[in-house]
């Protein structure tokens, strides 16, 4: 039988949770019938990608995939996760990005770990209300790769990233401690800031770890470009535009 999970609304724990540790496990939110259908949209990216040999042990991205994926604007505008996000934004949101992350079997490459980071050290939404919904398109745990994150690491505010070597696009900083791992079965997620410490290890089986994540902010935000060297903000904020 099909298992439809109701619709996602936070309870005052949760809430308590979001705002002093600034992350909170939502539970099911897609439906078998939509984790079906998400999975075979990764499959399509990812085949169309024609990923090279040196990339089979590396984590994949892809990016801003609405304008291609009837599936993803469905659940990104109408999914069962919306109740939560409108709790925690506010009624009016925005969906602002979108993207699949498959994490490769790491082959012991050392090649699948995505380092510290906060989501808004890319690009700083402002005011930093921001929530990203990540959701497991199978079942992670510490073995395969699942998301990490710092508790209250969000009351610090931006912080300053650098580059992780010359030739990568990752941002990274130094963080004490392991953190919390969100162990979740496929179709679960969990919510955090865009200013909540998080990363992945590596993806230590012998299978892709898929996942996929929406960020949501308030439409009045600003997005304001970040310099990596010093974490402060390199330009003017803008408009934050739907391009997700």
């Amino acid at each position: 039988m099909n298992f439809t999970p109701k619709r996602c609304t936070l309870s005052e724990q949760q809430l308590l949770q979001f705002k002093d540790e600034g992350y909170t496990l939502l539970g099911q939110v897609l439906s078998e019938d939509d984790l079906i259908s998400i999975r075979m949209e990764e499959a399509r990216f990812r085949a169309n990608a024609k990923i090279s040999p040196s990339q089979q042990n590396r984590t994949l991205f892809f990016s801003q995939v609405c304008p291609y994926s009837e599936v993803i604007r469905r659940i990104g505008t109408a999914g069962r996760h919306l109740d939560a996000v409108t709790q925690l934004i506010g009624p009016d949101v925005m969906l602002l990005y979108t993207q699949f992350v498959t994490k490769m079997p790491d082959g012991e490459s050392g090649k699948s770990e995505f380092p510290w980071h906060q989501d808004n050290g890319y690009v700083s939404i402002e005011p930093p209300r921001n929530v990203t919904v990540w959701v497991a398109l199978d079942d992670v745990d510490t073995r395969n790769g699942c998301v990490w994150v710092a508790p209250k690491s969000h009351l610090n505010g931006l912080l300053p990233h650098k580059r992780k070597s010359a030739d990568s696009w990752f941002l990274e900083l130094n963080v004490e401690g392991d953190g919390v791992p969100a162990v979740m079965k496929a179709g679960e997620a969990i919510a955090f800031t865009g200013l909540t410490l998080h990363r992945s290890k590596l993806n230590h089986t012998a299978t892709p770890r898929r996942a996929f994540f929406f960020e949501y902010c308030d439409p009045n935000s600003l997005a304001v470009e970040v310099g990596a060297s010093n974490g402060q903000p390199a330009q003017a904020g803008v408009p934050v535009t739907r391009r997700a």
